[in-house]
């Protein structure tokens, strides 16, 4: 459990809005699929979060699939730069309570897939005030009329930096929170075309930013099988986004058009896009290529490579909205998103490759990645962001198990205007850490965890270091099948 180590980093302790209305759509998920699910838990993770294991397929044990894997726990950490100062450095006690789930529920009638890691923080000091943070992600999907007529719920709560040339604090981060819902319909003729129907209700609500907005969207495919595990099609669809404040913010239309290709085997999973998109508002309009490749190969019996790149037109809430690989790479360390400095619509230009590990007592995971967004009208905001992690996890005995990450992750601002010597235009963020932890009887866990982070100013001021050191005691129930574990000696 990891979202600690972010939260040092800062919650925001601002209370402009709250959130528990949305959150309870999360919970909700949860809800319905423990109403359709056998009782059975997951292994107990290794000093991570397990919501970003277990939501790595590759990462996961054969046999069953748990519907429910869960750990809380309670604990204190010490910080040595809880301000994340350069100079003049605040050490600072804190005392944690911690949840995480991950939920996945395949049946007739409901699917759901939701990932949850929560913390609450006391700052014993008062350097902040006490505060809930977290990171969910999910995904629910009952069947109507089975095979026919779909409604699908999705969620996505986390926290975002709001001024993106310093360091995240609590007092530079705030809460977003994206919902939507909607019905899928599907027809089938003649047993190998397809017409697929998909529309949408979405909210997007900033705890401080003034981009609050109400969304529609609608969607149309038109397809062919083509085979057994392939299929092609031609795509249309439309996105309709009003703002609550139209001071500062333009309504947009989004319209995308593109033909899709899909492949699905024993150990490949192909899927391209390609076609245009269109940005149309008051002043100019703004059309440009829409192009997305998604490869993942099963190489071995344990091992597992994944391939992203492409080109598209969107906007900070519904990047927001598919953000979580990006916030937690395969280091499970969750992170906070990116400042939305507009609610503009930008040119996102990305890549991203990841390898993955995974036989017996031992998880190996790799990956890098890279992206550039343009503002066509705001070029000051224009933004590089490549990076890389990796995590090692190893069962030592039965009862311990320890992990060592690893995150660099740069933040390169070009056309900034900077007014301050200490904000930073291009600067490195490094994180490296490892844990101990020790399981014991059906769910005792002990874990003891250190990490050091730092940020090395490139271009202007602001760089800082810390280090932080948690020791929590928790429970995490083993499976109760027998469900052989990924790390069982």
């Amino acid at each position: 459990m990891n979202t600690t180590d972010m939260a040092l980093m800062g919650p925001t302790a601002k209370k402009a809005k709250t959130y528990a209305q949305s959150l309870s759509v999360a919970f909700v998920l949860v809800a319905a699929s423990a109403s359709n699910a056998q009782s059975q838990f997951s292994p107990p993770g290794i000093g991570s979060s397990v919501g970003a294991a277990a939501d790595n397929e590759a990462m996961e044990p054969a046999g069953p699939v748990p519907w429910l894997t869960y750990g809380v726990d309670a604990g204190v950490g010490e910080s040595d730069n809880v301000t994340l100062a350069s100079r003049d450095k605040i050490s600072q006690t804190v005392a944690t309570t911690d949840a995480d789930f991950v939920v996945k529920e395949q049946s007739r009638l409901l699917e759901a897939h939701a990932t949850g890691d929560f913390s609450y923080l006391d700052y014993l000091q008062n350097a902040y005030g006490s505060q809930l943070i977290g990171r969910f992600d999910g995904q629910g999907t009952m069947a109507v009329v089975p095979g026919r007529l779909n409604w699908v719920v999705q969620e996505n709560y986390g926290q975002a930096a709001i001024n993106p040339y310093v360091a995240v604090t609590p007092t530079n981060m705030e809460n977003i929170n994206y919902f939507a819902t909607g019905p899928d319909l599907f027809l089938r003729l003649g047993g190998i075309n397809f017409i697929d129907l998909s529309a949408r209700y979405a909210r997007a609500q900033y705890q401080t930013s003034p981009y609050d907005s109400n969304r529609g969207f609608g969607s149309l495919a038109v397809g062919r099988y083509i085979s057994a595990g392939a299929s092609v099609s031609l795509n249309a669809d439309f996105e309709r986004v009003m703002f609550e404040n139209t001071l500062v913010n333009d309504d947009f239309d989004r319209i995308r058009a593109f033909g899709g290709y899909e492949l699905h085997g024993a150990r490949t999973d192909f899927d391209v896009d390609l076609g245009a998109s269109r940005i149309s508002q008051e002043g100019p309009s703004i059309t440009g290529p829409l192009a997305k490749v998604q490869l993942s190969r099963q190489l071995s019996a344990a091992a597992k490579l994944t391939l992203t790149a492409g080109r598209e037109l969107t906007d900070a809430a519904s990047s927001f909205s598919t953000l979580r690989f990006a916030t937690t790479g395969l280091s499970g360390i969750i992170g906070t998103a990116p400042a939305a400095l507009t609610s503009s619509n930008y040119t996102s230009d990305f890549a991203s490759l990841g390898w993955q590990y995974l036989l017996n007592r031992t998880t190996i995971g790799l990956s890098a990645r890279w992206e550039k967004d343009t503002y066509s009208s705001q070029p000051q905001l224009d933004v590089s962001h490549p990076g890389a992690d990796f995590t090692l996890q190893r069962q030592l005995t039965r009862g311990f198990s320890a992990q060592l990450v690893g995150r660099w992750y740069r933040s390169d601002y070009p056309n900034a205007i900077i007014t301050s010597s200490t904000y930073s235009s291009k600067y490195d963020d490094w994180l490296a850490g490892g844990a101990l932890t020790w399981h014991h009887g059906h769910g005792l866990e002990i874990n003891l965890r250190y990490n050091h982070s730092s940020r090395v100013a490139v271009l202007g001021g602001g760089g800082y270091s810390e280090n932080r050191v948690f020791l929590t005691v928790g429970y995490r129930p083993r499976p109760a099948t027998g469900v052989p574990t990924a790390g069982a000696p």
